[in-house]
């Protein structure tokens, strides 16, 4: 557990030189992290983002990781809930989507 929260610190540490790594411009975080200007600058002077600012960032900077990480995670829960029981048949999926089109019109 100690490692993980080293290893952790030293990802958060190196979050600002990532940063600066990147073809985005500060507006592009800034409005990803729904931050004022001078809260982004403070924040990343001082390295002070929350562990959700972390989060967002790190899908950012990481796109094609991430984007795998959720397609595994939702493959999962696909597994999970077959396992379960928790499936529909071809034709109660056709009903209920003609009922959700239906009460959109």
């Amino acid at each position: 557990m100690i490692q993980i929260v080293e290893e952790y610190t030293k990802y958060v540490h190196k979050i600002p030189e990532l940063i600066s790594k990147t073809d985005y411009k500060a507006s592009y975080f800034i409005k990803l992290l729904n931050l004022k200007a001078p809260t982004y600058y403070r924040k990343l002077r001082e390295n002070a983002f929350t562990i959700d600012e972390i989060n967002i960032l790190t899908k950012a900077l990481y796109p094609k990781e991430s984007y795998k990480n959720e397609l595994l995670k939702s493959i999962e829960n696909g597994r999970n809930d077959f396992k379960n029981g928790n499936i529909l048949t071809s034709e109660e999926m056709k009903t209920q989507m003609r009922e959700k089109i239906l009460s959109h019109k």
